[in-house]
C-alpha cells in the first residue's frame, strides 16, 4: 500500500489532459471499465496488452502501453501493490465519484487520502472545496453574501448583489433560490452513494439521538478543527443532507436561528415541527407588554399530525427548543411567553419603590437604576423630572424623597406641615419626642432635626415651650407645660 501513497489515481478524462491521449484512445478506455488510472495499471500488469478491449487498434494500444510504463517506472508498483485493501479502495471509489461528479480534480481529492483511510475525513471542510467546482462566480458570490453561511459576512441586499454584476434584483433571488438547494443535492448526493460516509468523519455525534443541536459550541469545535469560519446554518445544511437517513431538518435557510435542529426521522409523521416554529415565531413578533401563559398540551397539540398523540419524549423535546431557542419558560403544564419590549424608565423606577416598599430618596433610586440599565437620564435633575412625570408615584416634601401614591401610610408634605399636622389634631402643645414618634411614622429622621426645621420655619407658625413643648401660633392652649418660655415666643394661655 505504500507505493500508491505516492501515486495519484486519476481519472481516465484527467489522463487524457494530463498526457494528451487521444479521444479514441479515452472512449476505449471507458467502454473496457478502465476509468482510473489504478485499473489501467492493473489491467497492463496482468495482460500486457489492451488489445482484448473492444475496439482498440494498434494505436491506441501503444498509446495505453506507454502510459502505463511511464507511471509503473516513476512509481515502482506491482501487481500485489494494486491488489488494494477494502478503506483505500473506498477512498478511490469516493474521489472518482466526486470527479465524475462535481468536477472535483482528483489531485485536491487525493490530499485527503489519509484523514479518509482513518476515519479523521474533515468533512466539512472538503464540501466547503466541492461547493466551489459546483457554483458558478455568482452563485458563489450570493453563497458568500446572502445567506449567512459565514461567520464574518454581512448580509448583502439582493439589490446590492444585483448592481454588483449589473442584473435585476428578481434575477438576483432567481439565482438565491438554487444555491442552498443546489449544496443540500451535493451533499445528498454523496450521502445515497456512500451509504456510511459518517463512518469517515468524527465530530462527536450521537446519531442515535433523537435530535441533534447544532449550536455554538459545536460550530466553534468544527471551525476551530478545521480552520473554517462558517455559522451553524452551513453545518446544519450539510448535516442535514449527509444524515438525511437518521434526521429531518425543518428550519427555513433564509431565517437565522439562535441554534439549528435536526430532528429524528421518526416524528416527520408525528408532529409539523416548521408550523410549530412558525407560529412561536409569529407570536413572538407581536408587542408582548406582560408575561402570559399557555397550556402546554394544548398548544403543542396544535401541532400533532393526524392520529398521534404527545408522548413525554416529544414534549422534551419541545421544552428544549423553546427554552434553548426563544428563552420560553415551560414547566410541567404551562408555556410562559415572556415580555419582548424594553423595560421602560418608568417600569424600572416603579419597580425599585416597590421593591424597597418604603419611601427613597432621589440618590437612593439613581444607585438602583444603575444596577438594572443603561438607560438613565443623563444628571439627576433630568431623573427628577422623570420621576416627577409618573402618575403613580408622589414626591414627599420637597421631592428629594419619592412613595407610591397607593401606599397608605405615605404623606407627601414636608416635616413642618407634617408637624403642623400633628398638632392641629390636639388642644394642648406636644413635646418633642412625641412629635418625632408621629413623624417618623412617614419620614426616617430626628427629634434634633425636626426641632431645627421648625425653628428655621420664617412663618412664625409655631411655638416653643420650656422642658420641649411644642405649639402653634394660631391655637390658645389652656394649659402650657412649664409655663411660657422665658424667650417671650410662647402665648400664655387665657384663664
Amino acid at each position: 500500500m505504500a507505493p500508491l501513497s505516492n501515486l495519484i489515481n486519476y481519472h481516465i478524462e484527467e489522463l487524457k489532459n494530463i498526457n494528451n491521449l487521444s479521444e479514441r484512445t479515452k472512449n476505449v478506455c471507458l467502454e473496457g471499465s478502465l476509468d482510473t488510472l489504478y485499473k489501467i495499471l492493473y489491467y497492463f500488469l496482468e495482460r500486457g496488452t489492451f488489445r482484448d478491449i473492444r475496439n482498440c487498434g494498434l494505436k491506441t494500444d501503444l498509446e495505453l502501453i506507454h502510459l502505463s510504463k511511464k507511471y509503473l517506472a516513476a512509481s515502482g508498483l506491482t501487481l500485489d501493490d494494486l491488489r488494494m485493501n477494502e478503506p483505500l479502495l473506498g477512498f478511490e471509489d469516493f474521489k472518482l465519484f466526486c470527479y465524475v461528479n462535481f468536477k472535483v480534480p482528483s489531485e485536491v481529492t487525493e490530499t485527503y487520502k489519509d484523514a479518509f483511510i482513518s476515519k479523521s475525513f474533515p468533512y466539512f471542510k472538503y464540501m466547503h472545496t466541492v461547493i466551489q467546482y459546483i457554483l458558478n462566480e455568482r452563485e458563489l458570490y450570493i453563497f458568500k453574501n446572502n445567506f449567512g453561511f459565514l461567520g464574518d459576512s454581512q448580509k448583502r441586499t439582493l439589490q446590492s448583489i444585483g448592481d454588483h454584476y449589473g442584473i435585476t434584483r428578481e434575477r438576483v433571488r432567481q439565482i438565491a433560490q438554487k444555491v442552498p438547494e443546489k449544496v443540500y443535492m451535493s451533499v445528498n448526493k454523496i450521502a445515497q452513494r456512500f451509504f456510511n460516509i459518517d463512518k469517515q468523519f468524527n465530530y462527536d455525534l450521537d446519531l442515535k439521538k433523537e435530535f441533534l443541536i447544532v449550536n455554538d459550541d459545536l460550530v466553534k469545535k468544527i471551525n476551530n478543527r478545521e480552520k473554517l469560519n462558517f455559522t451553524g446554518k452551513f453545518y446544519a445544511l450539510i448535516l442535514a443532507g449527509t444524515l438525511q437517513r437518521y434526521f429531518i431538518a425543518f428550519q427555513d435557510v433564509e431565517n437565522n436561528y439562535r441554534n439549528y435542529y435536526l430532528i429524528s426521522r421518526k416524528y416527520r409523521d408525528v408532529f409539523n415541527f416548521k408550523a410549530f416554529f412558525a407560529d412561536v415565531e409569529t407570536l413572538m413578533e407581536d408587542r408582548i407588554e406582560n408575561d402570559f401563559q399557555v397550556d402546554a398540551m394544548d398548544y403543542l397539540g396544535k401541532f400533532l399530525l393526524p392520529g398521534q398523540t404527545m408522548n413525554d419524549r416529544l414534549k422534551q423535546i419541545c421544552r428544549r427548543m423553546l427554552s434553548d431557542e426563544f428563552n420560553l419558560g415551560f414547566d410541567k403544564t404551562k408555556i410562559t411567553f415572556h415580555r419582548n419590549t424594553l423595560v421602560k424608565l418608568s417600569e424600572h423606577i416603579l419597580s425599585i419603590l416597590g421593591d424597597a416598599g418604603r419611601p427613597m430618596k432621589l440618590t437612593e433610586i439613581c444607585k438602583e437604576l444603575k444596577n438594572r440599565t443603561s438607560r438613565i437620564p443623563p444628571n439627576i435633575e433630568s431623573l427628577r423630572s422623570s420621576i416627577l412625570s409618573i402618575e403613580e408615584v408622589v414626591a414627599i416634601g420637597k421631592t428629594s424623597t419619592y412613595a407610591l401614591k397607593d401606599w397608605q401610610m405615605v404623606k407627601t408634605g414636608t416635616i413642618k406641615q407634617l408637624v403642623k399636622e400633628y398638632l392641629d389634631s390636639s388642644d394642648e402643645p406636644k413635646h418633642i419626642l412625641d412629635i418625632t414618634v408621629y413623624v417618623n411614622q412617614y419620614r426616617v429622621t430626628s427629634d434634633k432635626n425636626i426641632l431645627s426645621n421648625l425653628k428655621l420655619d420664617k412663618t412664625s407658625t409655631f411655638v416653643f415651650f420650656k422642658k420641649s413643648f411644642i405649639g402653634l401660633k394660631n391655637k390658645s392652649y389652656k394649659t402650657i407645660p412649664g409655663g411660657g418660655d422665658q424667650g417671650g415666643r410662647g402665648r400664655k394661655p387665657k384663664l
